[in-house]
C-alpha cells in the first residue's frame, strides 16, 4: 500500500474539480445545499479544517464547499485495490487508527507547511446521534506543529442524505459552515498538552456554535415554507 499522499502540484486533478462542480448541484436537487463562511478559508497557505463527523459523505461535502482542494486523513483499511487508488487521487492518505502514526503526522505537517489544506474530524468516528462529541487533540497538535491556523467547520444533514448503511443518496438538506480561524501558536511554537486542550475546547465550542446556527436557520426556513404552503 502506498502510504504517501498524492504529491502537491500547481494543478488539481480534473475529477476533483468536477466533483466540486457536480456534487453541490446534486445536493440542491436532493433538498438543499448551504455553505456559510467561505471568507474564513484562506485563499492560499496552509490550514487545518476541523469538522464534526456524521457520515461517509462528510469528506466530499467539506471538499466541495471550498474553492481550494483539501487533503484528508482516511483510515488505512479503506486503501484496498481500486478504491484506495481512487480516494488517493482525491487527496486522501492513510492513517493507522488507534496508534500514534508518526509517519502520517509528518506527512500532514509537510503538506501544511507547503501551503495545503488538511481536513480532519477530531471526534475520531461518526456521531451516531447527530450531536457533536468530544474532540481529540489531533487537529490542534498537527496545526500547531505546522504553524498554521485551525478553522472550525460544522456539518448538518449529511447523515440524512447518506445515513449509516445507505447505498444511495436520500432526500435532505446539507449545510456546511466555516468559522473564524483559531491561532494555534498563541501559546508558543510548541504548545504543551494543557495548551492543546485549551485550543481544542475553543475549537469544539466554535463547531457547536456553528452547528446551532445551522439548526436555527434550517428550522426557520422549514417554518417559513410551511406558512407559505398554508396560505
Amino acid at each position: 500500500m502506498n502510504k504517501a499522499p498524492e504529491p502537491p502540484r500547481k494543478w488539481t486533478w480534473p475529477h476533483y474539480r468536477f466533483a466540486q462542480w457536480c456534487l453541490p448541484r446534486i445536493l440542491r436537487l436532493l433538498g438543499g445545499w448551504r455553505v456559510v463562511g467561505h471568507e474564513h478559508v484562506p485563499a492560499e497557505g496552509g490550514a487545518v479544517i476541523a469538522s464534526n463527523h456524521l457520515s461517509f459523505l462528510d469528506p466530499p461535502a467539506v471538499g466541495v464547499a471550498m474553492r481550494r482542494r483539501t487533503y484528508y486523513f482516511a483510515k488505512s483499511e479503506l486503501f484496498v485495490p481500486v478504491f484506495g487508488w481512487i480516494i488517493r487521487k482525491c487527496y486522501a492518505f492513510p492513517v493507522e487508527r488507534g496508534s500514534a502514526d508518526t509517519r502520517a503526522l509528518k506527512e500532514a505537517i509537510k503538506l501544511l507547511k507547503g501551503g495545503e489544506l488538511l481536513t480532519m474530524f477530531p471526534e475520531g468516528t461518526r456521531s451516531r446521534d447527530g450531536e457533536v462529541h468530544e474532540f481529540d487533540l489531533g487537529a490542534a497538535l498537527v496545526a500547531s506543529r505546522a504553524g498554521v491556523p485551525v478553522i472550525p467547520c460544522a456539518l448538518t444533514g449529511t447523515d440524512v442524505v447518506m445515513p449509516l448503511g445507505a447505498r444511495c443518496f436520500r432526500r435532505g438538506k446539507v449545510a456546511v459552515s466555516f468559522g473564524e480561524p483559531i491561532d494555534t501558536l498563541q501559546h508558543g511554537p510548541k504548545p504543551g498538552k494543557e495548551d492543546l486542550q485549551r485550543i481544542t475546547r475553543r475549537l469544539e465550542e466554535a463547531v457547536r456554535a456553528l452547528k446551532a446556527e445551522q439548526a436555527t436557520f434550517l428550522a426557520h426556513q422549514s417554518g417559513a415554507r410551511r406558512q407559505e404552503a398554508e396560505v
